[in-house]
């Protein structure tokens, strides 16, 4: 794969121009590299040079060699490993191992392709089979995205045009309906299960 080498210039030019600079009156000099750093990190999230843990564990390693949270090693190292201790770390981990899961089984697929078969011969029963399917994988699938455009929109996408709904002037017939109902239903299940949105576990221990 061909590597744009300006994706993975454009974050260590950002270090270096804030290193460079003089840090702001009453800024400790080892705060405003760490702000360098973790706008560094921030750019390469964004440009994606690499993938994206590589890149936070990079900057993590970064702060930790350089000391730029604690002097001391042992107490630095401590800090970089944190985060790794974290019981909702894990959980989200966990979670996105159970949600790969269902992707590489197609078990999600297979359950959505299930409830529209059962449900799916009259549109009331189309958008009762999109919501359940959603809440059936919801609690193993941490991404909302993930859940919705990744599993159920590849199934859904194709049914309006078998009822001569297309985008445009006909998307009111059915496809509009199912497209709305997809979006609702996963905004709901999203807050209905811990593990169905990455953020549920963070917000649950803040």
């Amino acid at each position: 794969m061909k590597t744009n080498w300006w994706r993975v210039a454009l974050p260590l030019i950002v270090w270096l121009v804030i290193v460079l600079i003089p840090p702001p009156a009453g800024l400790k000099l080892n705060a405003w590299y760490y702000f360098a750093i973790f706008a560094a990190v921030v750019v390469a999230l964004v440009l994606e040079p690499i993938p994206n843990a590589a890149v936070g564990l990079i900057g993590v390693t970064m702060a930790v060699v350089m000391g730029y949270v604690f002097a001391k090693p042992g107490d630095s190292l401590r800090w970089g490993l944190s985060g790794f201790s974290n019981s909702t770390v894990w959980l989200i981990f966990g979670a996105f191992m159970i949600s790969l899961g269902y992707e590489k089984t197609g078990l999600g697929r297979r359950i959505a392709l299930l409830l529209v078969r059962v449900l799916g011969g009259k549109t009331l029963g189309l958008g009762y089979a999109i919501t359940l399917a959603d809440l059936a994988i919801a609690p193993g699938t941490p991404s909302n995205t993930a859940r919705s455009a990744g599993t159920i929109y590849p199934i859904i996408r194709n049914i309006p045009a078998l009822f001569g709904s297309e985008p445009g002037p006909t998307s009111r017939k059915i496809g509009a309906y199912l497209m709305w109902t997809a979006f609702t239903a996963t905004a709901i299940t999203s807050s209905m299960f811990i593990t169905s949105m990455a953020v549920n576990p963070l917000a649950s221990h803040s």
